[in-house]
């Protein structure tokens, strides 16, 4: 105990000189801004994926669901896989956090795209409906000139209208 509070007092009195941080800090922040960077497109391109499996059920398509699960599953794999990368890196950085930053952007810029194309086809789809609406009235809306102009044929020739 007396060893202890020795030590102590020692310590106390030794001044400490802070060693430069170099580049090993800021390889360690440029990982994780990267790892960061990569969690964040993970999670458009899950989001993308849950998108494309929302579409796929209306109109029901058992095709394009199985195809959106898969995708779903794939980019739930791939936030595993980061996780377990989160936990490599904080043992051992990343030798290259600029170029995985930069391939981050770019999947999340092609997730991106992705859930763009999705709501686009959706769109398509929805004008190509209203366009069948639209058909259809407008036989309808014909359709019932053509009885109105044959009911006044009918009306004329009995003599009730002029």
């Amino acid at each position: 105990m007396l060893a202890k509070e020795t030590q102590l007092r020692e310590n106390h009195h030794q001044k400490v000189h802070p060693q430069p941080m170099g580049d090993s800090m800021n390889q360690n922040s440029d990982a994780f801004e990267s790892l960061i960077s990569k969690l964040l497109t993970n999670i458009s391109s899950l989001k993308s994926a849950y998108i494309q499996l929302q579409s796929a059920h209306t109109p029901y398509d058992p095709d394009k669901i199985q195809a959106a699960d898969k995708l779903v599953n794939s980019e739930l794999k791939k936030l595993s896989e980061l996780k377990h990368f989160y936990r490599e890196t904080t043992q051992n950085p990343s030798p290259s956090p600029q170029v995985s930053r930069l391939a981050a952007e770019i999947q999340e810029q092609q997730s991106l795209l992705k859930t763009y194309e999705v709501m686009v086809k959706k769109f398509q789809s929805e004008i190509q409906n209203k366009d069948s609406e639209i058909l259809q009235l407008q036989k309808r809306i014909e359709e019932a000139n053509q009885k109105r102009a044959e009911l006044e044929k009918n009306l004329k020739f009995q003599g009730i209208i002029n």
